[in-house]
């Protein structure tokens, strides 16, 4: 499982980003993409650490993933975007610490010190105007005064722990899911954003959050939620290209009050967030919730974030699958936290 990520320059010069387990790469990703970049980085749960490779023509020996002190930091800090930066530049100062700077053009605007996945996600984000990163050459180093950019410190950790699961995928045969309005994208991959979006929103709060993909009957994942106090299932909707809503769902017969309160927050917040009409919470038999209310959880749901074969009609557009993902995702995270305050 990978443990940290490592920013390099391929042969051409381009970025080339790679999921590291110790010294050997799991997975990679060539691309100069800022949204590519943070997706990439999102998929990533058990990272807490990046770094960047030191120039050719160096001592190439894998660095540490220690390199830097390293303190927890559970959550981005959600600072408020900024437009005065076109691109970032990485690269590895004489200590061999990473430097990421925000570039203006030719310019730096600010830089974060530091070897923080989240907290590069975070820095990334502040600049809404600047879509791509560069691995900068050998001898590179900031010029000028320019801020420093430093993260928030993390919150105290709660007592609550929450488990999202990834809905589809993991199995034999692979189970994608629904598949979206452009006849391509995946429910599963989808219902990755969605969830990795909503543990970011939770762990902000400073509340415990783990994300699950796993292989099994529905039954016995549901069953993993034991000692949690969140169970939810992310999923995306579909049905003929025509319906669109929000929705989220307790167990028709062992589910009870808590369960569908869960569900009608997180189906509200859904419907706010996206502006789609609000199908509240609602009850069936489904394995997956009939596993974990088969466990001492305190709530289990599963959540429909839109329907993502809608082509659109007078009245609502056709969604922007990856933007209304990571923004349900947000909303799922945000009706948990908000039911935890309710019933804590």
């Amino acid at each position: 499982m990978a443990n940290w990520i490592l920013f390099a320059r391929d042969s051409s010069g381009m970025p080339l980003v790679s999921a590291m387990n110790g010294g050997s790469p799991e997975n990679s990703l060539s691309t100069n993409l800022k949204a590519n970049l943070i997706g990439f980085l999102q998929l990533f749960s058990g990272v807490g650490t990046f770094l960047v490779a030191k120039p050719s023509g160096t001592d190439n020996e894998v660095e540490s993933v220690d390199l830097l002190p390293r303190t927890d930091l559970d959550t981005p800090t959600n600072s408020s975007a900024l437009s005065s930066a076109t691109w970032f530049q990485f690269f590895c100062d004489d200590d061999g610490q990473p430097v990421v700077v925000a570039m203006d053009g030719t310019n730096p605007a600010e830089f974060y010190k530091g070897n923080l996945k989240l907290a590069l996600i975070d820095f990334l984000s502040r600049y809404s105007n600047a879509n791509t990163f560069q691995i900068a050459p050998a001898g590179t180093s900031i010029s000028g005064s320019v801020a420093e950019w430093k993260p928030s410190p993390p919150l105290p950790p709660s007592k609550h722990r929450v488990m999202l699961e990834i809905g589809h995928g993991p199995g034999v045969p692979f189970d994608p899911g629904a598949i979206a309005h452009d006849s391509v994208t995946t429910e599963h991959s989808l219902n990755i954003i969605a969830a990795n979006s909503a543990r970011n929103v939770i762990a902000k709060a400073g509340i415990n959050c783990t994300v699950i993909d796993t292989v099994g009957s529905l039954h016995g994942i549901g069953l993993q939620s034991s000692g949690f106090d969140v169970f939810c299932s992310v999923h995306h909707n579909s049905f003929n290209g025509t319906v669109q809503r929000a929705e989220a769902f307790s167990h028709a017969t062992k589910g009870d009050g808590l369960d569908s309160d869960l569900a009608g927050m997180i189906a509200t917040e859904l419907s706010k967030t996206l502006s789609i009409p609000n199908a509240g919470a609602k009850k069936a038999k489904l394995g997956v919730l009939s596993g974990a209310e088969d466990t001492n959880v305190r709530v289990a749901v599963l959540a429909e974030v839109y329907f993502i074969d809608f082509k659109g009609n007078g009245t609502l557009p056709k969604p922007h699958l990856k933007d209304f993902s990571t923004r349900g995702g947000e909303a799922i995270g945000r009706g948990i936290v908000e039911w935890l305050k309710k019933h804590p």
